[in-house]
């Protein structure tokens, strides 16, 4: 004869608690949902901060500008690129113009200045920031030249030009954010999808 089984252990099922009240269960349900969403929204916001903050302290601002003389007050002419901004910069073009023509490098640039008569080469410094990252601060000196090794009436020629020129330079951030500084049109870089090679780079 089979043993009788007793009945087994118990279940115990978890039920939502309800207040009994069912205004009051609404209320607490929906307040449930309202604070997920501000938390879910603060955390939105909370990013998008710091995405920010982050952009703030790597953010670019390439100038292209000339000097005439140097602190001293004799003559020395020197056209320079610096990053004023607070991150690094990826030069990936730079164009200079005078009338409105671009020149292809420091030498086309002088020669169509002073429009020399035996087309001899003129003695100055030049260098490249195309493909090149500009930390913070950085200054560097695209064309240089010493008024002494120039005539009198040569160097206040090149000192009169200078205000004559004109200049488009493309960069980009870390982030690939680029921005072009055109002054024909405007004294202030705009943002940018990418940054295009000219047709007449400045280049050596």
């Amino acid at each position: 004869m089979a043993a009788e089984l007793g009945p087994g252990p118990e279940t115990e099922h978890h039920h939502h608690h309800h207040t009994g009240h069912r205004w009051l269960d609404m209320t607490l349900g929906v307040s449930a949902v309202f604070i997920s969403l501000m938390s879910l929204f603060l955390a939105i916001q909370h990013g998008r901060v710091m995405e920010k903050m982050v952009e703030a302290t790597t953010w670019p601002y390439v100038m292209v500008r000339f000097s005439t003389s140097n602190p001293d007050g004799s003559p020395h002419v020197r056209l320079e690129v610096s990053n004023k901004g607070v991150g690094p910069a990826k030069v990936e073009s730079l164009e200079v113009f005078y009338h409105d023509a671009a020149q292809p490098g420091g030498e086309a640039l002088l020669q169509a200045i002073l429009k020399p008569a035996d087309k001899r080469h003129l003695p100055f410094l030049q260098a490249d920031v195309v493909n090149s990252v500009m930390a913070a601060n950085d200054v560097v000196d695209i064309v240089d030249l010493d008024a002494a090794k120039f005539a009198p009436e040569e160097t206040q020629a090149l000192r009169a030009a200078m205000p004559e020129l004109s200049f488009r330079v493309c960069y980009c951030s870390v982030f690939d954010e680029c921005s072009v500084l055109d002054t024909r049109k405007e004294l202030r870089p705009e943002p940018v999808n990418a940054c295009t090679f000219p047709d007449i780079p400045f280049q050596r």
